[in-house]
């Protein structure tokens, strides 16, 4: 019995180690270097990191991304992909997928007006290359919503969201 729970503790060991282990990134300077602001700045001063592009897109919060758009000065598109664009979006937006923009289709998308990006994703990711691949594109002043569809909603943005058919 002793044996028994040594081997089953030994497994729950394992397993755990595996977990953590596999869920994490491998760390390097250029990571611990983006995690904190002041070690950027250090490596940057020193030419130790490339600056990815994405990390200098402008990131817009909600409230002001509301203004813009009341405004009429933008408009906003999700890039999370159709089906989650079905599920919930953010009224008014239009619906385009990042790898429609990878692909370099920019169609319906207008140049005369601020496009702010949003997506689901932690620290903005889709939006912010979504932003990136827009501005290659010759859109002015492409942004990223921070915080995306969750800090929209929160800050009391309009949603549109599937209805339940029942049958």
């Amino acid at each position: 019995m002793k044996r028994i729970t040594m081997c089953l503790q030994f497994t729950i060991i394992v397993a755990v180690s595996v977990l953590i282990f596999g869920c994490t990134k491998p760390s390097s300077a250029e990571n611990r270097a983006a995690a904190s602001p002041m070690a950027a700045a250090n490596s940057a001063n020193h030419g130790l990191q490339a600056q990815n592009p994405e990390e200098k897109v402008r990131r817009i919060n909600a409230e002001e991304a509301k203004k813009l758009v009341l405004d009429n000065k933008a408009i906003i598109i999700d890039v999370r992909g159709t089906d989650a664009f079905k599920a919930s979006h953010i009224k008014g937006s239009l619906d385009v997928p990042l790898n429609k923009l990878q692909t370099g289709d920019f169609t319906g998308i207008p140049k005369d007006k601020m496009i702010i990006a949003y997506c689901t994703c932690g620290h903005e990711q889709t939006s912010s290359r979504a932003a990136v691949l827009l501005e290659k594109a010759g859109y002015k002043e492409p942004a990223a919503l921070l915080g995306g569809l969750h800090a929209w909603e929160t800050a009391g943005g309009a949603v549109e969201k599937a209805s339940l058919k029942q049958e």
